[in-house]
């Protein structure tokens, strides 16, 4: 029943582009001189718009007669065989145009003479007429139907698109109309913060509701309240979704987390990862749409949580009490509809806009009783308030109040009846875009342009007589959609968007049968009434697989998404021809992330392919029989880095709009793709002597552009041929020189490289600037002053020879400089802030960072500035890094600052800059730094190198009340200087890590930091105890490495005070450690404890293990000697116990060892 349900509303909108199609000009002329063929065009064109005329009556009618359903479910099928048929035809007349033009005329007579025995004319025919027929005989049951011919309202069904002025365009939805859930926001807050913790393990908050209510959007109020962000150290959000795979699961957590390399497949090995990176920091990490109901796939996963120090929460959110019941949470939050007063003020918010909603009556009335229809659900009552918004006829609200849609029967209780509304009220030009979205899994993040390019190779953008490109028009479209709340801003990615759910399920729902998605079970039934079919990357396409998808001999779409983690699907050459040959109308076809090391020639087969994207493949050849592909206007290749170079005859795709090549293994471009005049992306283009003349012809490209072996260009002229700066499209440039090996006049190459940046100078409208292994002796004119007025970064990577730096203080819009490996440059002056000009330098500059600047000596381009405090008044970020020759002078003025690095400037004699508002520092190397004035508002500190730390560690920890992380390396003295450090009290500090300190004590007492949490010693070997007054109370994580002599007093370290310590660390290489812990040594609240690498450990002690009631989790890494663990000291509430590189421990206590037995009660036992 929901298929059918809006069937007829995403019918109309396909008819629509079937008869704009109809009225082409491809499709007229082929047809024009052909009597009888014109005149079946003229009577389908007749029969189809008599049957449009009859649509929206059918949409209405359908929810009462299954005859109705039935009938309009037929003519999709009948529709969509019409589109194949007119896409047939357009392709053969662009065909024969291009054949036209590439004959001489004597061929083109023969041509003529060919063209009245073509075969392709006379299948047509047959089809056409075959077509006909059957539209003809639906035509015919309209009438028995008792269709009646419909007035189009205000939703447009059925009509062409037009610039709507009723809905912004901008691409963000205002989360400040959120509404009604203040007191629910504070009281997940105060769970969050409280310190009143009954369990041992890290408590889990679980906001629990039906779809829609609006658990999502709390969670993320309470991600981003600046009360959480002072609280926790790691925050991550990850979206679960339906297919829990504990592996998925925990590789997302750990790239939330900011892992780089969590492409890793061994769940060992992962956990291991995410405990390292729990076990320091207190964490925030919310689970987002939790499905899951298996206890033991919940066991495994948070295994690692239970490592992370006390105060560490998890929040979830579900539409099962069960789920959150089996994660153990602590606390269940029932998420309640919004009150009727919040559910108006959503609403009408919403519905007016920016109109006072009591000069509207009448329309309150109505809307109020809107509003109760939607039972308090935010996501209906926005959706429906997107419907009616400045919309102030009363016909267009009552319609909206008494819509059928609210009394609907269906079987599927996920479509919420205000959400089937929003859906039927759409334009009709938008509807078919929406549903198109029912390929994308739940939760899948998809980009604006990859959407907008699936879009266009379907043929929803074409059918419009504006001018405007399809990329343009799709970006209306997309926003459109935005701003009626269909797709949502990911909150991992701020470039990518989602779908909720619940619409999700809608759109499913609209398209039924002709969309399919193909799990790794392949139990559901696909009909042969499919068109579009998404399948997972991961599985393999096999026999069963292709008999799967046997009756599908009419799929326009078939295209594979990675959501879900893992190696992708094997694809051998024998599956791949049986599968071209029976998709051979397919307008998509994506192999994204599969094992795919070759693309068989039959892919040229496939005349109305549109969109191909081979990205993530190991394919190593693209067969020349892609150059068939007419049609094609995406190609994407990204991370293809087994494939090399490109077909010679790519220029013949004509219609090739995009051509992504990011991180592939091409390094060379093929002849003539300058002829490529409909290219708008291409995102690199690789020179071989003069071909950077064929980027002339490209006038169209936009985004990112990286041109790549500047140093083939010999003739500045042929640079300029390229003409970048026609390129208005262009967002982004990245101008690379590449290896200069083998070079005989480095001089004259200098020159020559000069004169051909000056040459590629680009349009005003850039906002992104990448320049690498530029070797001239100075920059054109273009790099400052008005040139550029829109530049918004700027990274110079690389040079041998320039000696002066751009004017780049005078760009107006400048946010972010980064200059790396300037070899040459030995004083920065006035001319880097435009010395010719009375304007502010670096006015909008935010981030600033020199690295690796071998010659430097000198910085002093803002004295005269500075004074007036007029120079980086905005600056929030200044890094210089390894500029080892840099003797001053950093800007000294800089109000905005928030983050200073210094690191290996040994020689820098000068002043930390004068910053009311730094909060982070680091320093390291830089000994003749003057450290006066220093900062007062830290909240992060790292100091490295003796002469550092005895400068400036008295400073930091006297001078800043609100320090929260003191991070101290490398220190050779003998703490003289500290022996009057006057620390009475320090309450903000809550991480102290101290490593490689070699000498005797500390410069403080541990206990005046009164609210520390977690204390690390490292590589302290002549640390022998801890200071007079011992630990803070407050401690709750303390880690000992390589301190031995600490290690050898262990029984004085009064851990057992410590009624807050959660987790130890103990890791001792140097014999001081046989037997371990001492009895009364731990205090009883102790629930994680690592011993690591204590090379003469013999055995635990039972006594001192006794105790420890609430410990949960043992963790044993690197003990050789170890033999055994005392049995009954285990306590019951251990649930993780991991051995790693045990040797005598594994043999005994491995799943057939003879102390198995003793272990096998524990959860989770992991032997390695």
């Amino acid at each position: 029943m929901a298929v059918e349900c809006i069937s007829g509303a995403f019918l109309a909108a396909a008819f629509q582009v079937t008869l704009d199609k109809l009225a082409s000009r491809d499709i007229q002329d082929y047809f024009h001189g052909s009597k009888l063929k014109d005149k079946m065009l003229k009577k389908l064109d007749i029969v189809l718009n008599s049957i449009n005329q009859v649509l929206e009556d059918a949409e209405e009618r359908q929810y009462k007669t299954s005859n109705v359903m039935n009938w309009l479910d037929q003519l999709k099928e009948a529709i969509y065989e019409a589109e194949l048929l007119l896409d047939e035809v357009a392709n053969e007349a662009s065909r024969q145009k291009l054949e036209a033009e590439l004959q001489p005329a004597t061929s083109k007579v023969r041509g003529f003479f060919k063209a009245f025995v073509n075969p392709f004319d006379m299948e047509i025919a047959s089809r056409v007429e075959e077509l006909l027929e059957n539209i003809q005989f639906l035509a015919s049951q309209k009438d028995m139907l008792g269709l009646r011919k419909g007035i189009f309202s205000g939703n447009e069904v059925g009509v062409s698109w037009k610039q709507s002025k009723q809905l912004p365009t901008t691409s963000l939805v205002d989360e400040s109309s959120i509404c009604g859930r203040e007191e629910d926001k504070e009281e997940i807050i105060k769970l969050l913060l409280s310190d009143n913790v009954t369990c041992n393990q890290v408590p889990i908050i679980s906001i629990v509701g039906m779809g829609g209510m609006g658990k999502t959007t709390l969670s993320q109020l309470v991600y981003n309240d600046q009360r959480v962000l002072d609280q926790f150290e790691l925050k991550a959000w990850v979206y679960v979704s339906q297919d829990f795979d504990v592996v998925a699961v925990t590789r997302a957590i750990l790239k939330a987390f900011g892992s780089k390399g969590a492409e890793e497949k061994d769940l060992n090995l992962l956990q291991l990862e995410l405990k390292q990176r729990l076990m320091r920091k207190r964490y925030f990490l919310v689970l987002d749409d939790v499905w899951n109901e298996d206890y033991s796939s919940w066991g495994v996963l948070q295994i690692p949580f239970i490592y992370g120090p006390s105060g560490s929460r998890i929040l979830i959110t579900t539409r099962n009490e069960k789920v959150a019941l089996v994660m153990n949470s602590s606390h269940l939050y029932h998420l309640k509809p919004l009150e009727k007063e919040d559910c108006w003020k959503l609403f009408s918010d919403v519905a007016f806009h920016d109109k006072d909603a009591t000069k509207y009556p009448y329309l309150v009335s109505v809307g109020s009783k809107i509003v109760d229809k939607c039972g308090g659900l935010p996501l209906a009552l926005k959706a429906l308030g997107n419907i009616l918004r400045v919309k102030f006829s009363q016909h267009e609200w009552v319609k909206i109040l008494e819509s059928d849609m609210w009394h609907l029967s269906d079987n599927d209780a996920n479509i919420n009846p205000a959400l089937r509304l929003s859906y039927h009220n759409l334009p009709s030009y938008l509807k078919r875009c929406f549903a198109h979205c029912s390929i994308f899994p739940k939760g899948y993040e998809f980009d604006r342009d990859q959407l907008i390019q699936l879009w266009m190779a379907e043929g929803l953008l074409n059918c419009c007589q504006i001018n405007k490109s399809e990329e343009e028009l799709g970006i209306e479209f997309f926003n459109d959609l935005v701003a009626r709340s269909f797709f949502q801003q990911s909150r991992r990615r701020a470039s990518c968007f989602t779908m909720h759910d619940l619409l999700n399920d809608l759109a499913k729902s609209v398209s039924g049968e002709f969309c399919s998605q193909i799990s790794g079970s392949l139990e559901k039934i696909i009909t042969k009434r499919a068109r579009h079919i998404s399948w997972s990357s991961k599985i393999n396409i096999d026999d069963k697989f292709l008999e799967h998808i046997s009756k599908c001999n009419r799929l326009r779409c078939f295209v594979a998404f990675k959501w879900e983690f893992g190696r992708g699907g094997l694809i051998y050459t024998d599956k791949q021809r049986i599968l071209l040959s029976t998709l051979k109308y397919l307008r998509v076809l994506s192999f994204h992330d599969c094992l795919l090391t070759e693309l068989v020639d039959d892919i040229g087969n496939l005349k109305l392919l549109r969109y191909l994207d081979l990205s993530y493949t190991k394919i190593k050849r693209l067969p020349d029989s892609i150059c068939r592909l007419h049609n094609l206007q995406t190609l994407l290749l990204l991370w293809c880095y087994d494939l090399d170079e490109l077909p010679i005859d790519l220029h013949k795709l004509v219609n090739l709009r995009h051509l992504d090549l990011r991180m592939s293994g091409i390094n060379k471009m093929p002849n003539h793709i300058g002829r490529l005049k409909h290219l708008r992306t291409l995102t690199s283009f690789f020179i071989r002597k003069h071909d950077v003349k064929e980027l002339g012809n490209l006038s169209n490209l936009q985004g990112t552009l990286s041109i790549f072996r500047l140093e083939n260009v010999t003739d500045p002229a042929d640079a300029m041929e390229a003409n970048l700066k026609g390129k208005k499209h262009l967002d982004g440039l990245v101008l690379n020189w590449g290896n200069k090996f083998g070079r005989c006049n480095e001089n004259e190459d200098s020159i020559i490289e000069r004169q051909v940046l000056e040459a590629l100078q680009p349009n005003g409208n850039l906002k992104k600037l990448s320049v690498l292994r530029y070797d001239g002796t100075s920059f054109p004119r273009w790099f400052g002053g008005s040139h550029l007025p829109n530049l918004v970064s700027i990274a110079l990577t690389e040079s041998k020879f320039c000696f002066v730096l751009p004017p780049f203080g005078q760009l107006p819009s400048l946010k972010e400089l980064s200059i790396s490996c300037f070899y040459g440059i030995e004083v920065i002056g006035p001319e880097f802030c435009g010395n010719d000009s009375s304007n502010t330098p670096f006015r909008s500059l935010e981030i600033l960072k020199f690295e690796e600047m071998n010659a430097w000596k000198e910085w002093c381009s803002f004295e005269d500035h500075n004074e007036e405090g007029q120079g980086l008044s905005c600056l929030k970020e200044l890094s210089v890094r390894r500029c080892p020759w840099l003797r001053r002078a950093l800007p000294q003025h800089l109000p905005s600052l928030q983050k200073l690095e210094i690191c290996e400037c040994p020689h820098l004699e000068d002043s930390v800059p004068k910053a009311v508002s730094i909060h982070e520092m680091k320093l390291r190397l830089c000994e003749k730094l003057f450290l006066k004035d220093f900062p007062s508002s830290l909240k992060k500190a790292t100091i490295h190198g003796t002469c550092i730390i005895e400068a400036c560690l008295h400073q930091i920890l006297v001078n800043n009340p609100f320090l929260e992380e003191l991070k101290i390396h490398n220190f050779h003295g003998l703490n003289k200087k500290w022996s009057s450090l006057d620390l009475h009290r320090h309450d903000s500090l809550v991480t102290l890590s101290i490593t490689s300190w070699y000498s005797s004590s500390l410069p403080f007492a541990l206990h005046l930091f009164s609210n520390l949490h977690s204390l690390l010693f490292h590589d302290c070997p002549f640390l022998e105890s801890f200071p007079e007054g011992g630990l803070p109370s407050s401690l709750r994580k303390l880690e000992i490495e390589d301190c031995p002599k600490l290690v050898a007093s262990r029984e004085k370290w009064g851990l057992f005070k410590l009624h807050s310590l959660t987790e130890l660390r103990v890791s001792d290489d140097f014999e001081n450690v046989k037997s371990f812990p001492e009895d009364g040594l731990l205090p009883p609240t102790l629930s994680v404890l690592y011993l690591i690498a204590c090379s003469k450990l013999t055995h635990t002690n039972y006594k001192g293990l006794l105790h420890l009631k609430s410990l949960n989790s043992f963790y044993i890494l690197c003990c050789p000697l170890l033999q055994s663990l005392p049995e009954a000291a285990l306590s019951n509430s251990l649930s993780v116990l991991y051995i790693h590189d045990c040797p005598l421990l594994k043999q005994r206590y491995q799943r057939d060892g003879e102390h198995w037995r003793k272990i096998h009660h524990i959860p989770s036992v992991i032997i390695s």
